[in-house]
């Protein structure tokens, strides 16, 4: 192996190895340079060795002490290895579940430093998983954190980092006029600071500067290339032939933030400049109305719309429910997935080119050379934040003879004001809060050993009620990492061989194909079936009014805005809903305050900010696992709580603004590295096309 670079698979870096490297997987570390960007989630500040006898309950803390008794115990009821050590004010007892290898690690009489967080119990402090080091010099201090995966410790990824640092050379990415101008520390010196500081100024000054790059890059790739000045569109104004009909077709009345929002895309659409807006709609709340009317408005005018979502299974839904409501207005609407076989693509694409599909709703199929629209007035893009920022460019690349289509951002997973600020500062936003109706439900967490009686509760319920329920699993093959977790498969059968003989039990998952998928959800709508056991392919656009109970397994697996939106398939209507939640007693700390929240608060706009306190490193709105939100480093929930990091986050808007005035291509010399680092992204982002 060659010079390490941070180019380098991780497995050839000192210390790691093929084994290490798949559980560095999980982590999303692949390369070098992902192990250095995997910053700590929190600090911990061990600079004082503590006493025993001073512990107290829920503190972190580093303590010294002498081993003094090492053995097993099933105490607890669990299998546990345990090291006691003294410090001669008290014992505290250092404990690991299921690893009786650690015993071999420690001999009596050795003196060791521990750190982790205390627990007291029946008078005795215990630590759990401590990290354990006999010098103890890695263990007092200001202490990184790091997030963790089976076989990798925090302990083991300090060591890691340090290995990297010492080995890789680590080339700037920032001009100098820059680093100058925001007094911003070179990014070798940023990383050191992050990993191994020695005081929470270092770390405040390296988390801005890698703070102010990664969003500096993400304003720059959004608008490179481009005038900063509003792009000119084609000034659509409702003339009410599409639009005043099918707000008459509704079976439900708009709401006062429907028609709020309807009025703004108008006002927006009939400009010369295009339209730039963010659609926000709470679960129930009729988001999909509001972009099939804002569709209709370029229809009526003779113009085309499309409606890019980020999955087959959400543009399938997506293109049902506008059947419904346009095909009896008389509007053509067509569904182009990569999916189709290679004839219906052609086929549906001359309808496309022609401009006999007025509505065309798809996948990444949209923006694929093959696909080209007669004349294209209207971009929808549904759950922006699972687009990567080329990806979007290509869509808006569809409109013809240099006119800019109206350009319409919408999501069904509220995001916290802050948050969207940060994230669309450059559009305008639109929100819907209130539902058609005022929409009850009773939320349940019940644990597992209760599972029988939920299901006998809910059997009972669908019987005497006739209203109709979904069961949701996580999963829909068997895995043998998650042995406890039901497949789909396996608890459709289950339930099917435990439920009274006259309620029907239907199955949907996302390997079914389409047309199964339509017909069992067919026979839902019609009553046919009373219980549905379907993954997560529910969660959007599925609207059954008599469905009103809901269990979800292994709900501690799922995130806040997954179960906000699974919920919502249960509040269709104004009748009282039933949502239960079942999950292991014992669960992590984030997973049980997840689960509280649901069960505590029904508004979207309310969780949001809720999963904001509670949320991990970089996963709110998908940030590790989709383009345009790969911050690298960045946990986003930091950002938008800290006013610190939301200021770095508007002078990085000015800046990127301020240089692409100048430099609209970045080929200035001067900006040469921030020219290279873009592309680097763009090299990263895949495009699923069809």
């Amino acid at each position: 192996m060659g010079k390490v670079t941070l180019e380098t698979d991780v497995k050839f870096l000192k210390g790691v190895g093929p084994r290490r490297a798949k559980r560095l997987e999980k982590l999303g570390i692949r390369t070098v340079e992902d192990l250095l960007y995997l910053l700590p989630r929190k600090y911990v500040n061990r600079s004082k060795v503590q006493k025993i006898a001073h512990l107290t309950g829920g503190q972190e803390a580093v303590v010294r002490g002498r081993v003094v008794e090492k053995f097993k115990s099933t105490a607890s009821g669990k299998r546990e290895a345990i090291i006691r050590i003294s410090d001669g004010t008290g014992h505290l007892d250092l404990v690991w579940r299921n690893m009786d290898f650690v015993l071999s690690n420690f001999r009596l009489g050795q003196t060791v430093y521990a750190a982790g967080r205390v627990y007291v119990y029946g008078g005795k402090r215990r630590m759990y998983f401590p990290e354990v080091e006999e010098e103890g010099k890695d263990l007092v201090g200001i202490i990184p954190i790091y997030p963790q995966t089976e076989g990798i410790t925090s302990k083991l990824l300090r060591n890691l980092i340090r290995n990297a640092l010492q080995s890789v050379e680590i080339p700037e990415s920032l001009p100098d006029y820059i680093l100058r101008s925001r007094k911003l520390p070179r990014r070798e010196e940023a990383l050191r600071y992050l990993h191994f500081p020695e005081d929470m100024e270092q770390v405040l000054l390296g988390k801005k500067r890698v703070v102010y790059e990664e969003l500096l890059k993400f304003y720059l790739r959004l608008n490179l290339g481009a005038k900063l000045g509003r792009r000119r569109s084609i000034p659509l104004k409702r003339t009410g032939e599409l639009t005043d009909r099918f707000v008459s077709s509704l079976p439900f009345k708009l709401t006062g933030d429907q028609r709020r929002a309807i009025r703004e895309i108008e006002e927006d659409m009939a400009k010369e400049e295009a339209m730039h807006r963010l659609l926000q709609g709470d679960v129930g709340s009729g988001k999909t109305v509001v972009l099939l009317y804002a569709s209709l408005i370029a229809i009526e005018n003779g113009y085309q719309a499309a409606l890019m979502a980020p999955t087959e299974i959400l543009a399938e839904q997506l293109f049902m429910v506008a059947e419904g409501y346009l095909r009896p207005l008389g509007v053509n609407v067509v569904l182009l997935t990569s999916s189709l076989s290679a004839r219906t693509k052609r086929n549906i694409r001359a309808e496309v080119a022609s401009g006999a599909a007025q509505l065309v709703i798809g996948t990444h199929a949209l923006i694929t050379e093959e696909t080209v629209f007669k004349n294209l007035a209207l971009a929808i893009v549904d759950e922006q934040h699972r687009f990567g920022v080329a990806q979007r460019a290509r869509l808006l690349e569809k409109g013809r003879d240099g006119i800019y289509p109206h350009f319409l951002v919408s999501t069904a997973t509220p995001i916290p004001r802050t948050l969207a600020l940060t994230i669309y500062g450059d559009l305008e936003v639109s929100r819907i809060r209130e539902r058609p109706f005022k929409a009850k439900v009773i939320n349940r967490i019940v644990h597992k050993d209760q599972r029988a009686q939920v299901y006998r509760f809910l059997f009972d319920k669908v019987r005497s009620t006739g209203k109709q329920a979904y069961v949701i699993a996580p999963l829909i093959e068997e895995s043998e990492k998650l042995e406890e977790v039901k497949s789909v498969q396996e608890l459709y059968e289950e339930l099917r061989a435990a439920a009274p003989p006259d309620l029907k039990l239907g199955l949907v998952h996302g390997r079914m194909s389409l047309e199964e998928r339509r017909e069992v959800m067919e026979r839902f709508r019609r009553g046919e079936i009373h219980i549905l056991v379907a993954t997560t392919v529910i969660e959007v656009g599925v609207d059954v009014p008599n469905a009103k109970y809901m269990v979800v397994e292994d709900a501690n697996r799922f995130g806040i805005a997954q179960l906000h939106q699974l919920r919502g398939r249960i509040m269709r209507s104004e009748e009282t809903a039933f949502f239960v939640m079942i999950a292991p007693r014992k669960m992590s700390y984030e997973a049980r305050m997840r689960l509280r929240a649901i069960a505590n608060i029904t508004d979207g706009f309310a969780l949001a900010e809720e999963d904001l306190k509670i949320r991990g490193p970089g996963e709110l709105l998908g940030t590790r696992q989709h383009g345009e939100f790969s911050f690298r480093g960045i946990n986003l929930a930091d950002i938008s709580s800290d006013n610190r990091l939301m200021r770095i986050a508007e002078v990085c808007r000015r800046d990127a603004r301020y240089i692409l005035r100048k430099d609209p291509y970045l080929l200035r010399p001067e900006n040469a590295l921030l020219r290279r680092s873009l592309e680097k992204l763009e090299d990263r982002e895949v495009v699923d096309v069809g």
